[in-house]
């Protein structure tokens, strides 16, 4: 039976470095298998009709379940560190 599964990938990686969930390995379609939906086409396991018919991780569909790039974009946003109270005073002015 044909069928995606592309589910059983972390698409979040980031540099194309996918983690495959069940191992927590780096995702490699030799050692795992062929997952995900653009390889099963690059074997022949899927034709392009196929593919558009049952993946639902396709990049750049709207309905897709692949993480959008500003879902990928971590935003750290850089929190300033404000000490409140009196500054300390330099022991040269006690001279």
């Amino acid at each position: 039976m044909k069928k995606c599964e592309c589910y059983l990938i972390d698409w979040s990686g980031k540099n194309g470095k996918y983690i495959h969930i069940s191992s927590g390995e780096i995702y490699d379609h030799q050692k795992h298998g062929a997952l995900d939906c653009q390889r099963k086409v690059k074997e022949g396991l899927f034709n392009y009709g196929e593919y558009f018919n049952y993946c639902k991780f396709i990049p750049g569909d709207p309905k897709s379940n692949f993480p959008s790039a500003t879902e990928k974009i971590e935003t750290k946003k850089e929190i300033p560190l404000i000490k409140e109270g009196i500054p300390p005073i330099s022991k040269r002015l006690f001279k």
